[in-house]
């Protein structure tokens, strides 16, 4: 096919919390590293795409300079007009050859490199890693994300039946079918399968569910080469970067292995910690990591120092099913008779989605917290805020909810508002009406506007 694919086939990239400067910066802190400020920050972003990373964070982070490069036309256009409609001043998108990039770009706190990696050439991805050195501050961080191995070989697997069967097709659209063709016999070819050929069947069943972008650029793109952990992060020391976590924090943290084999993989790492999570990602058979990178001067600590987390901010969103039973969106349940615990997550709930400053005397409370997914930790307070008299909502949401039913929060998360009247409703908080005026306009009780506010503000889409 001729051109760039991204110009032939759009992929809007969806926020996500971990690949937000404020995750990177609380685990720099928590491995004792000294980050830049992220509200006063520089931030690059590695194919960028059309910015659907870029924009939220240049929305929550005002004070904070966004760049953005990708080689696509059409996405770095689509983007920029975002930009200029929203009258945002401080994100630019370039369109650029990532192999061009040199010192005279500049100097950024934070590089991100997020779905690009393990979709590129060697020569590729040997420049992400020098960017990450040559364009970093001194105490900035890097964050790459890529497809690992053991678990890399079972997309890789699916994508070679796929690229088999639309062998002869060279439209996108077509492409795109044929790879759906063979994933749906995949899943259905022998509902008595066992083993390997089960977890294959339903591996192409979870495929089914992705949108065609990703079916088309995530599977069938010219390049796809997964790295083994240990391999990234010896990549990674030939530029003289060093490895400080993983930014999905419950995957790196709570590992699903019993309490034996893990200490069994203790023992056969004797103290080296690559090693360690390289054994853990082959017992796990882990498919995808966010890792952090910082230059090797800046040496972080082997694990978390739980004062570090004194002077953050705690934010949580849970259900209470019991007294002292709590339960996240992601389904982790807590159950606690700690008064102190309780009371804690109480607050947190109470004020969500604004946090509460952690003060020393909780610091290791909420880092144990955090570290199981029952409680976030920022190094700001987050634009997220809510209701006011006046509510507003991010300008973003309101203009993606326009044209589309999936809208980017103020949380660095994506969320999808399905019914017409509640983007109406979304489109109507401009700043400009109180809650009566909200009520005429929509044609809602006071009760049922104040309801859709909680909902707005839960979700992380109001500024006021």
């Amino acid at each position: 096919m001729e051109g760039n694919t991204y110009d032939q086939v759009s992929y809007s990239h969806l926020p996500t919390a971990e690949t937000h400067p404020d995750r990177l910066a609380v685990l720099a802190r928590l491995r004792g590293l000294n980050p830049p400020p992220v509200d006063r920050a520089r931030v690059l972003d590695l194919g960028a795409n059309e910015g659907g990373c870029l924009i939220p964070m240049a929305l929550s982070l005002p004070q904070s300079e966004f760049t953005g490069i990708d080689l696509a036309a059409a996405p770095v256009e689509r983007g920029n007009r975002i930009i200029r409609e929203l009258g945002l001043n401080n994100a630019r998108l370039l369109r650029m050859n990532l192999l061009d990039v040199d010192e005279s770009l500049g100097e950024f706190d934070y590089v991100i490199a997020h779905g690009l990696f393990a979709w590129t050439p060697e020569v590729v991805r040997d420049k992400v890693l020098a960017i990450a050195h040559a364009n970093l501050s001194p105490n900035g961080i890097a964050l790459v994300s890529y497809n690992t191995y053991p678990g890399g070989h079972v997309r890789q697997l699916l994508r070679e039946m796929m690229l088999f069967h639309a062998a002869g097709a060279t439209e996108p659209a077509v492409r795109i079918q044929q790879a759906r063709a063979i994933l749906s016999l995949m899943a259905q070819s022998n509902p008595e399968a066992k083993g390997i050929a089960k977890a294959i069947a339903q591996e192409a069943e979870r495929t089914l569910l992705r949108r065609d972008s990703s079916i088309f650029h995530d599977y069938m793109s010219d390049a796809y080469q997964p790295a083994y952990f240990r391999d990234f992060i010896a990549h990674a020391a030939r530029h003289g970067l060093a490895y400080v976590d993983d930014a999905s924090v419950t995957d790196s943290r709570t590992v699903p292995l019993v309490p034996q084999v893990q200490e069994s993989v203790r023992q056969i790492a004797a103290g080296d910690r690559i090693l360690q999570e390289q054994y853990q990602d082959l017992l796990r058979v882990r498919q995808f990591r966010c890792s952090l990178l910082c230059h090797a001067e800046a040496r972080p600590q082997p694990d978390w120092v739980s004062a570090q987390a004194a002077g953050m901010f705690a934010a949580s969103s849970l259900r209470e099913t019991a007294p002292g039973t709590f339960v996240s969106k992601s389904g982790v349940t807590m159950e606690t008779p700690h008064e102190g615990v309780i009371e804690f997550l109480r607050r947190c709930n109470q004020r969500w989605p604004e946090p509460l400053p952690v003060i020393a005397q909780e610091a290791e409370m909420a880092l144990a917290l955090f570290q199981t997914g029952l409680l976030e930790l920022r190094s700001v307070p987050g634009a997220a805020k809510r209701a006011g008299d006046r509510p507003l909502a991010s300008p973003l949401a309101r203009y993606q909810a326009r044209e589309s039913h999936v809208v980017s929060t103020l949380l660095h998360t994506a969320v999808d508002i399905p019914h017409p009247a509640a983007r109406q409703f979304l489109a109507l908080l401009d700043g400009t009406r109180d809650r009566p005026a909200l009520a005429r306009e929509s044609g809602c009780s006071l009760q049922q506007v104040d309801q859709e506010l909680e909902i707005a503000a839960a979700r992380g889409l109001l500024l006021a």
